[in-house]
């Protein structure tokens, strides 16, 4: 008898129903309720955080409190595709986004980022990769994939995810493909409203569900969306509670044998229009496996009571539990969760932390992608006074209010140019008059819009366009979504980065000072203006 089948042997249904959920907390600690919570309840899985992260010393800590909890040592996941979404910031390996990875042409890069990425996050004792995006970004105005997805075309989109699980699994961690059925289509974002694509069962199998056909056989997890498509089911519910799209595509056509992880249930989309008990009842004969939620402990207790009633009283059934606590459990020894609690030398992890930079700036300078110079900008003279135009930023599922003030490009421009200004507008209309005093006391003008949402987008591409009538040799840098370009097609100097981590920075100035000469290749279409895989000839 296998590991996994004893100790299945001996569980109470207690401790069956706590390895159904994963949960996230607030703080750098366990505090008393939490630790006390996984323990009794013999939770199954964490969910990582920024706001968990402080130190690699302290992650480390934490992620060795973590494993001791509990009956079965509780599996730790985070979001890390690279780029902008890294749990742990500048103190792990970034490298670029999904979509910049694919720029690079190379999906070798992209298995050696995932590995690489890996190796770090192995060192402070993470388990699994919430990751990586297998949506197809083929809707531009979407608010919330963009540049987290390889491209707009599905066969990319599969060979780099498929690089991608290749890089994590090489180092003995667990990927998670998601956000199934596929959220690429999207002009809504699912964290506060239920999207609901109107594309016919044909058009939509073509394009999303593809990517996830050709991983789910081999994938140990997947995560849900939370998105309707009428046209495949009817009913409209959001496809985490689907039974067509979940069972009957999922498990049944595509032979999906692994654990099916909800998308946090704490999004505004769910939590605002379904009750606790309706999110256990919908997810469960969905014959979801494992019920994510990200913040609130009160509603991680209420949800484990209500499966757990459910049970005990025979609206469940104990055999549908059983199901889906055999697959974690299986899945749980084939990482090596099931045997001793899983410790990481605090030391080995300081020491040997992000130790291949050399490798992610190598990969970096390869995303860079280069779609216009008609002036022949490129390579700017680092004698010169440069100025840097910014915004606020804000990420995707944050309010317009609520930015943060800070620049992406001042710390490294000021390490290649002598004699460099930062002008940092609000997400509003700003102060043109300042504007233009800026544009004239400075030779050469970097302006660096950072979109993720439509909103944002157009409010900066409004002062481009006004930008661009006092000055049209500026040098226009997109350092989120490589749409921007649209709403200014005058633009006669534009590159694309992909993300703003400092490798990525680092990579923009080595090109636009001519150390390097970019040779990423745009991996979406920016329909009327660039094709896919078009880049700027610096020949012509």
């Amino acid at each position: 008898m296998k590991l996994n089948e004893k100790i299945f042997e001996k569980m109470s249904l207690e401790e069956k129903i706590g390895q159904m959920f994963m949960i996230g907390f607030f703080g750098e600690t366990l505090s008393p309720t939490v630790r006390k919570f996984i323990d009794l309840q013999n939770i199954g899985f964490i969910d990582i955080f920024a706001r968990n992260i402080s130190s690699v010393e302290q992650a480390t800590a934490l992620m060795n409190e973590i494993h001791k909890q509990a009956k079965i040592p509780p599996m730790i996941f985070t979001d890390q595709e690279g780029g902008i979404v890294c749990q742990f910031a500048e103190l792990t390996s970034t490298f670029a986004n999904h979509m910049g990875l694919a720029a690079t042409g190379n999906p070798a890069f992209t298995e050696l980022a995932a590995e690489i990425m890996a190796e770090d996050l192995d060192l402070m004792g993470i388990d699994g990769f919430i990751a990586p995006t297998m949506d197809v970004n083929y809707e531009p105005d979407n608010p919330i994939i963009g540049l987290r997805a390889f491209s707009d075309d599905t066969e990319t989109v599969i060979e780099y995810g498929k690089a991608f699980i290749k890089g994590v699994n090489q180092i003995g961690l667990a990927a998670m493909p998601k956000h199934f059925p596929g959220h690429g289509g999207s002009r809504l974002d699912s964290h506060l409203v239920l999207p609901s694509l109107d594309y016919c069962e044909e058009f939509f199998t073509a394009f999303d569900l593809v990517p996830f056909k050709e991983v789910a056989k081999k994938s140990d997890f997947m995560m849900t969306a939370h998105i309707a498509i009428p046209y495949i089911d009817p009913t409209g519910m959001p496809a985490t509670f689907s039974k067509k799209f979940l069972v009957d595509i999922l498990r049944n056509k595509f032979e999906f044998e692994g654990v099916l992880v909800t998308d946090c249930l704490e999004m505004d989309v769910i939590k605002n229009n379904y009750s606790p008990e309706e999110m256990v009842r919908y997810a469960i004969d969905a014959d979801v496996d494992v019920l994510l939620l990200s913040h609130s402990l009160e509603l991680q207790k209420e949800l484990y009571e209500i499966l757990l009633q459910k049970v005990k009283k025979g609206e469940i059934n104990e055999a549908r539990i059983d199901r889906s606590v055999k697959r974690i459990l299986a899945v749980k020894e084939k990482y090596g969760m099931l045997a001793t609690a899983k410790e990481r030398d605090i030391n080995k992890a300081v020491q040997d932390m992000r130790n291949k930079r050399d490798i992610e700036e190598f990969v970096c300078r390869h995303s860079i992608v280069l779609l216009r110079d008609k002036p022949g900008k490129i390579p700017l003279n680092t004698d010169q006074k440069l100025g840097i135009i910014e915004w606020d930023k804000t990420r995707s599922t944050i309010q317009i209010h609520e930015p943060s003030h800070k620049s992406y490009l001042e710390i490294h421009a000021k390490k290649y140019f002598s004699n460099v200004d930062v002008l940092l507008l609000p997400l509003k209309r700003p102060d043109f008059p300042i504007i233009k005093d800026f544009l004239q006391s400075h030779d050469d003008i970097l302006v660096s819009p950072f979109s993720r949402t439509p909103e944002v987008e157009r409010l900066q591409a409004d002062v481009i366009r006004e930008i661009l009538k006092f000055r049209d040799d500026v040098v226009v840098i997109a350092t989120g979504n490589p749409y921007d370009i649209r709403h200014f097609p005058e633009a006669r100097t534009y590159l694309a980065t992909f993300g703003f981590r400092d490798c990525q920075i680092k990579a923009l100035f080595d090109i636009i000072t001519g150390k390097y000469r970019a040779t990423g290749k745009l991996p979406v279409e920016i329909k009327g203006i660039f094709p896919r895989w078009y880049r700027w000839d610096y020949d012509v």
